[in-house]
């Protein structure tokens, strides 16, 4: 058992997701308006958009350099909504146990040092170590199920994030606000990104509906086939 996954995203014409540039092309707010109405019970993002938007700016930098190895579940409380984080090593500092009232809950992976989580402890935030080297999404999403009750993710990430999860088979519809803007540059992160050269062939998606929003954009949810 694992939540439900919907990628909710927003993207200029041409895929590219730098929020910053896209401010005077969508009204405020109507990401996280159309977001809501998704009814999700947590969402998530990766370790490069939670240092950018809501962890402190200084990372961790552990003292004992000790890797904590395989370890148990800590729910530091339950909540009616969550703010999780995939941080593979263990390397943002937070101020508060939550965002905006969504309870914090970090996944790393075994490379995370034990001081490190001896800090969230301290911080009143729950972990979930799962996976060697790197975070293994199909294992956190499903202990994040099981100790958590999560039955409906948010999955916000960057390109890269969003790519893990589609290429593990865990993205189950995506949810795209369109804005009426193009950015154009090299280089910027797309919706999906980082996927295996080897894999040639497109994600088939279902249509489920579009709805015109506030400016022109336009709202998109797709199911994964």
């Amino acid at each position: 058992m694992r939540p439900y996954i919907i990628c909710h995203m927003l993207s200029s014409i041409d895929g590219r997701i730098d929020g910053d540039t896209l401010t005077e092309v969508i009204p405020a707010g109507e990401y996280e308006t159309t977001g809501a109405k998704l009814k999700g019970d947590a969402w998530m993002c990766g370790r490069t958009t939670m240092q950018l938007h809501f962890a402190e700016k200084r990372l961790f930098i552990s003292r004992t350099h000790k890797q904590a190895g395989p370890q148990p579940v800590h729910v530091a409380q339950r909540a009616s909504s969550y703010a999780i984080s995939i941080d593979t090593l263990g390397r943002l500092r937070w101020s508060e146990s939550d965002i905006d009232g969504d309870h914090l809950i970090c996944i790393v992976s075994e490379r995370a040092t034990t001081d490190y989580l001896t800090l969230l402890r301290e911080k009143g935030i729950s972990y979930i170590v799962a996976g060697k080297k790197s975070v293994d999404l199909a294992k956190a999403v499903r202990l994040l199920h099981k100790h958590f009750d999560i039955k409906r993710l948010l999955l916000e990430g960057g390109g890269n994030i969003n790519g893990a999860f589609l290429e593990s088979g865990l993205v189950d519809e995506l949810s795209l606000l369109l804005v009426p803007g193009i950015d154009g540059r090299h280089d910027i992160p797309t919706v999906f990104d980082g996927m295996k050269p080897k894999l040639k062939r497109a994600a088939r998606l279902k249509l489920m509906s579009v709805l015109k929003r506030k400016n022109g954009a336009l709202w998109l949810r797709y199911r994964v086939r």
